[in-house]
């Protein structure tokens, strides 16, 4: 019977099949805080009852658009893969766990944000923007397609970039321990730091 270890370093396919639907399900997942206020709607002030929610409703957009940013992160990644390695494994095993786990902060900061669900929610968040780099970085120097100097060349590019992410996410997250709403909107940084990105990237 052929080693667990061997069979998933042969099959990075599998992994990604895996990830993908962890992701679809954790997605699904995020509507349900919106469902079980259904019974709550008053179908003739629906307006006010969003603007009333409006916490639950930025917090399933933001989770959604987040994850859907990483999903991507995690293609990208795994693209140029020709073969698993432990560390690469047990990364892509926490990263999962972070976004099988978000959509409960999710809820959390929906019902209650507070100095402590909001931290507790952009945490997560930056742990898994963590996670993804790491993977990143991982795939990187174990790929035996790219020559030395790619490597080095890649570093220098984008070692910067990788980072600006987390390091926006976890602002946001100190912001959010003494201003919940400022560190939720705070958040919005996040779309001229994926410009900065793809600016530092090429």
């Amino acid at each position: 019977m052929p080693d667990e270890d061997d069979l998933t370093v042969r099959s990075p396919e599998r992994t990604v099949t895996l990830t993908d639907a962890v992701v679809a399900i954790a997605m699904t997942l995020l509507v349900l805080p919106l469902t079980e206020l259904v019974p709550d709607v008053e179908p003739d002030r629906l307006v006010p009852w969003i603007g009333e929610h409006r916490d639950v409703f930025i917090g399933f957009v933001v989770s959604f658009l987040v994850i859907y940013v990483f999903w991507g992160a995690h293609s990208a990644t795994f693209a140029r893969i020709e073969r698993m390695t432990p560390a690469l494994r047990r990364l892509n095993m926490f990263w999962l766990l972070g976004v099988a786990f978000l959509p409960f902060p999710t809820a959390l900061v929906g019902r209650h944000a507070t100095t402590s669900t909001v931290p507790f929610y952009l945490g997560t968040l930056t742990v898994v923007s963590l996670l993804t780099n790491g993977m990143a970085v991982q795939a990187w120097r174990t790929s035996g397609s790219v020559a030395a100097a790619q490597r080095t060349r890649w570093s220098l590019s984008r070692a910067h970039s990788l980072w600006i992410t987390p390091l926006v996410l976890g602002a946001c997250a100190l912001l959010g321990a003494g201003h919940p709403a400022a560190g939720l909107y705070g958040v919005l940084a996040l779309v001229p730091a994926r410009v900065v990105e793809g600016w530092l990237r090429r």
